[in-house]
């Protein structure tokens, strides 16, 4: 995987035959329109999770309890002991907000549109990957219980958590997506932030994604395997796909973009 995709026949066999038609726009609506376009077809290409995740419910099979992975000395699961706290679901919910700022923070360049659509694939694969083992080893999430006794659907963000229930079935449980995504993105984020000397953007960019991971625990929308298992996917998509790619591209983004070519460079 090679982030420079610097002869076409290289770039047409790393960035997949979906995006070639994007390719055109890049300099369209004054460049918004490409990581719009790039936004809604990795939102595509995510959107089975909610197909497998109705399939388990039906089927209504749990592979496992990960809560006994964690086993307390008092007699407790550390899943239990982790309190509800409900109005964690907003941080929760900004796994979207983590979709929105890498497609729109990759630089308006050939190189940064590149790069982008290496990132979004790292996402779709690794997701893929976790839509596999949601199908083979289905998870009931059993936490909710603890979360509807502590008044979830009570008060000011009781809506939230019911439309959240009615939604999303409490399947899909590890690894945890949440982890995995917002942490890829978070990766590409960097990349591109470090190169402009934003350091200040990267250092809260991080502390959001760990409160993001502790949000999926304190929601009760997940177990502590779930999230050890989502960082593990993050990591290893990481390790064998955007590090070896990132190390061979240059820590200065290229400024020419061009502006005459149709084809993907």
């Amino acid at each position: 995987m090679d982030w420079n995709f610097s002869q076409p026949v290289r770039t047409r066999r790393r960035l997949w035959k979906i995006w070639w038609p994007l390719w055109p726009q890049r300099h369209s609506w004054q460049g918004v329109l490409f990581p719009t376009l790039a936004l809604i077809g990795m939102l595509a290409l995510l959107s089975p999770y909610l197909l497998i995740n109705s399939v388990a419910a039906i089927r209504g099979a749990s592979f496992c309890d990960p809560k006994s992975l964690f086993p307390l000395p008092d007699g407790r699961s550390l899943d239990n002991a982790i309190p509800f706290i409900g109005w964690s679901l907003l941080v929760y919910q900004t796994n979207f907000l983590f979709y929105i700022l890498l497609c729109y923070s990759a630089p308006r360049t050939n190189a940064g549109r590149r790069q982008l659509l290496v990132v979004v694939q790292s996402i779709v694969w690794a997701s893929w990957f976790a839509f596999v083992v949601f199908l083979l080893f289905p998870t009931r999430v059993d936490l909710r219980e603890q979360a509807l006794a502590a008044g979830a659907t009570r008060g000011w963000i009781g809506p939230l958590y019911s439309n959240i229930y009615r939604l999303d079935p409490p399947y899909n449980s590890w690894p945890s997506l949440h982890v995995a995504q917002t942490f890829l993105a978070a990766v590409g984020m960097t990349h591109w932030w470090a190169a402009q000397h934003r350091q200040l953007a990267i250092v809260l960019l991080w502390t959001l994604w760990a409160a993001v991971v502790c949000s999926t625990l304190t929601t009760k929308q997940h177990f502590v395997w779930d999230a050890l298992t989502g960082l593990m996917l993050g990591l290893s998509a990481w390790w064998y796909g955007l590090r070896p790619a990132g190390q061979r591209l240059p820590r200065r983004q290229q400024t020419a973009d061009g502006a005459g070519s149709s084809q993907v460079p």
